[in-house]
């Protein structure tokens, strides 16, 4: 069940992987369009309504997107042509699914009341809101499920990364965590110039 659940990749891979991975992906995309949930970042999960169900099914896509392009471009420089592209794309969008969890955990606990209550608190914006125990509590459920979620799909990632380029040691390590760090940094970057204010997110 360990293998199952953090090394898929010696059972699928390829176009079946690719075609269960975009599914998920475009699945979440729904569910966080219904629950509020925006995965705007490789890495990240934030709580708004904000956006139509166009920019939350382009969220996953693109971070999916910045994931398989750096990660491609490093598999070149330390394994050549010796992988095969589809096996990578494929196995990393099942990486993005693990994500699926979170708009799911969201709609049982809903964070627009808490995050409403933190931002007149302590940046007085909006008007006052009171929260309950049962608020709180749903906000540390969801956040603890949240980092458990980036760290499954953390291992998913590595895994697929390193089965695909084939290679073990520190090469593999350091190329991975260096690709996975300017794959956040670009999909930041793409967000913060197609924000939900421009009319490709509306």
């Amino acid at each position: 069940m360990k293998t199952s659940m953090f090394n898929p990749f010696t059972h699928i891979a390829g176009a079946r992987a690719l075609l269960a991975g975009i599914s998920g992906i475009l699945l979440t995309g729904i569910l966080c369009y219904l629950s509020g949930t925006h995965l705007d970042g490789v890495l990240d999960v934030h709580f708004s309504s904000e956006g139509t169900i166009y920019l939350f099914l382009a969220e996953g896509l693109i971070d999916l997107a910045c994931v398989v392009f750096v990660l491609s471009l490093l598999g070149l420089i330390i394994a050549g042509l010796r992988f095969r592209f589809i096996d990578l794309l494929g196995t990393l969008s099942m990486a993005r699914l693990p994500f699926l969890v979170v708009p799911l955990i969201v709609m049982v606990f809903p964070q627009q009341k808490v995050l409403d209550y933190i931002l007149y608190t302590y940046l007085k914006i909006g008007a006052p809101v009171t929260i309950g125990n049962w608020d709180i509590i749903g906000f540390l459920i969801v956040t603890i499920i949240g980092l458990l979620v980036i760290i499954w799909s953390i291992a998913l990632m590595y895994n697929a990364f390193r089965i695909c380029m084939n290679i073990k040691g520190p090469k593999i390590v350091l190329s991975f965590i260096c690709g996975l760090i300017l794959a956040e940094i670009l999909s930041k970057i793409i967000f913060f110039i197609f924000s939900p204010t421009t009319n490709l997110m509306q």
